[in-house]
């Protein structure tokens, strides 16, 4: 043992191993700070162990969990770590396949854990085997040739997709409605597996349109296309001051019994009482020249769909060339098909009634005022500034170069004013003009460059009914009003919302009850309706209150599938549009007149 007693080296050989435990201790204690000091969340548990991880039989599950989280597996068998590395949410339509197993016992309590790996992009980690359930998802098979067959669209909505990836992982992407009448030609099939289900998917061809749709939307049946009860057909009338008039005989709205309507229930809380409208919060303060962006926050909202909030993204202009604050009061808004222009509807609150009213639509160039900045925060004040400077003959170059992008239309009589809506299939602009005096109603065309009406069609639902002072249209042309119900069925209580679906051309109006409605309306007063192409719903407007509910579910809705958000600020809101070629959403607002976006 040269130079050494052998007490020596047992004292010696002690001391090291604890500085081996030490340094051990001090190594994994450092791990662990900084691992907290990286921002990464590390589960250890005390009094926790597992099992050796062991193969198992390739399986494939999928997951729906919002909560839940795969993990890295790091430690010893006696001292496991678990760092959470991929949120389950985030693969709900994919499969994961299990290839090992182990079990975690804490605290007394045993888990068993798979070790996964996801089709979608080959994310892997281990997973409470709890939080998945056995069966693909998202996976397909590989097309294989049919014999020709003409199919036709059933009773049910339905949608045909473009199926993009792999087998192992295939996504839906592009929908476009089935149409009903039209035949589909099936060439191909395959199997889709959603959430563990086997369905089967028919490629099929119809004009230009083609793609995969599910084979239980389809039918050999040929359909049988009842004729409307009424024609709703017009007859032109006189032109006087550029504006041709269309008039229909006989009602334009289909027969119906009240005792065949029903509601869908909205929570109460959602339907807001009349409340005394307030002013932005800044708008006196700056003495209405706004510099920056308000939000309105959400004070309840019912799910996914309706969980936005509402940032103002423009102020517009209060005063005209020669009169001041002409321009306070807006109705309606609505985009040009191309998204270039925004039209806004005002009135001037001179007539005595909503039909008697006089008004104008305002044209602005909403590509051109982004670009010169006036929706950035911190100037948002330029186009009313561009405005009070052109009032007082002091517009500076940069004032004339925003007001260039800004055209103003002759005054004629508009009526309410809050219907203003784009047709995206006909690419027209069509607005309520009367809808109170007595039985029959009339919309007008507004011509795009003159900014004024330039066709008038009358008409009249039935007796004792006019029409809905709103009116939106979605992309195949359909026309939309809903009311407020203010006598009461007993199919249709008081406060319940209708929504009526039909036609509006210089040729034919025509609509129909949706023999379906809302328990409850957004508000007590009917401000705007409008339509997102985007998802495909139709939206219900009132003060501090939006609805939507999907289009293709009209007349066969759910609870769920009624979205409803109430927000704060007591606003009045006038208008609601999006934008054709985007999904972008934007609200119009007064007291100051402003347009809000829709964010996330």
């Amino acid at each position: 043992m040269s130079g050494m007693s052998f007490k020596q080296h047992v004292f010696l050989g002690v001391t090291l191993l604890s500085s081996v435990a030490v340094i051990g201790a001090s190594v994994q204690s450092t791990t662990v700070a900084a691992s907290k000091r990286r921002g990464k969340k590390v589960t250890k548990v005390s009094k926790t162990y597992r099992t050796k991880a062991t193969k198992v039989s390739h399986k494939a599950y999928y997951s729906l969990s919002k909560t839940g989280k795969t993990y890295k597996l790091s430690g010893t068998l006696k001292k496991p770590v678990l760092k959470s590395n991929h949120a389950l949410k985030n693969y709900t339509k994919t499969t994961w396949t299990r290839s090992k197993q182990m079990f975690v016992t804490k605290k007394g309590k045993t888990t068993r854990y798979y070790y996964v790996k996801a089709a979608k992009n080959k994310a892997a980690g281990w997973v409470k085997a709890s939080q998945l359930k056995a069966g693909k998802n998202g996976q397909a098979t590989t097309a294989k040739k049919t014999t020709a067959k003409v199919y036709y669209k059933n009773a049910k909505s339905g949608k045909i997709y473009q199926l993009k990836g792999k087998n192992s992982y295939v996504t839906f992407k592009k929908g476009v409605k089935l149409v009903a009448d039209q035949k589909y030609t099936r060439t191909q099939k395959r199997t889709v597996y959603k959430r563990g289900k086997k369905t089967t998917y028919y490629y099929v061809k119809s004009g230009e349109t083609k793609g995969w749709v599910w084979n239980g939307y389809l039918t050999t049946k040929a359909p049988v296309v009842p004729e409307p009860t009424v024609s709703g057909l017009t007859t032109p009338g006189e032109t006087v001051d550029g504006i041709t008039s269309y008039n229909v005989s006989g009602n334009t709205i289909d027969p119906y019994k009240s005792e065949d309507f029903s509601t869908v229930d909205v929570p109460s809380d959602y339907a807001l009482a009349r409340y005394k409208y307030q002013y932005s919060p800044t708008y006196k303060a700056k003495k209405t020249l706004q510099t920056k962006s308000e939000t309105l926050s959400v004070v309840r909202h019912t799910g996914a769909d309706s969980d936005y909030a509402l940032k103002s993204t423009m102020y517009l202009p209060l005063d005209g060339e020669s009169t001041k604050g002409i321009n306070s009061n807006p109705q309606s808004a609505t985009f040009s098909k191309d998204d270039h222009y925004l039209y806004v509807m005002y009135v001037d609150k001179s007539g005595k009634g909503d039909d008697d009213q006089m008004g104008w639509v305002i044209r602005y160039d909403w590509q051109k005022l982004t670009a010169l900045g006036t929706r950035k925060n911190g100037q948002m004040q330029l186009i009313r500034k561009a405005a009070v400077n052109q009032y007082h003959n002091k517009a500076t170059s940069k004032d004339k170069a925003i007001l260039k992008c800004i055209k103003v239309g002759p005054t004629f009589n508009t009526g309410h004013a809050q219907s203003l809506a784009l047709n995206p299939r006909t690419n027209e602009l069509w607005f309520v003009k009367k809808h109170q005096a007595d039985d029959q109603s009339t919309v007008e065309r507004l011509n795009q460059k003159t900014l004024k009406p330039d066709a008038a069609v009358n008409f009249t639902l039935k007796s004792g009914m006019h029409m809905g002072s709103v009116l939106a249209f979605d992309n195949d042309g359909n026309a939309y009003y809903w009311t407020h119900t203010l006598s009461a069925w007993s199919t249709a209580p008081l406060n319940s919302a209708k929504i009526y679906k039909g036609q509006i051309s210089t040729d034919r109006i025509h609509f129909s009850l949706v023999m379906q409605g809302l328990s409850r309306v957004p508000g007590e007063v009917v401000q705007s309706m409008s339509y997102n192409g985007a998802n495909n719903r139709l939206y219900l407007v009132s003060n501090g209150s939006i609805f939507s509910v999907p289009v293709d579910k009209l007349g066969q809705l759910d609870a769920s599938d009624v979205s409803a958000t109430n927000f704060t600020g007591d606003r009045e809101f006038e208008g609601m549009m999006f934008m054709h070629q985007s999904n972008q959403g934007f609200v119009l607002t007064n007291r100051g007149p402003a347009i809000l976006q829709m964010t996330n």
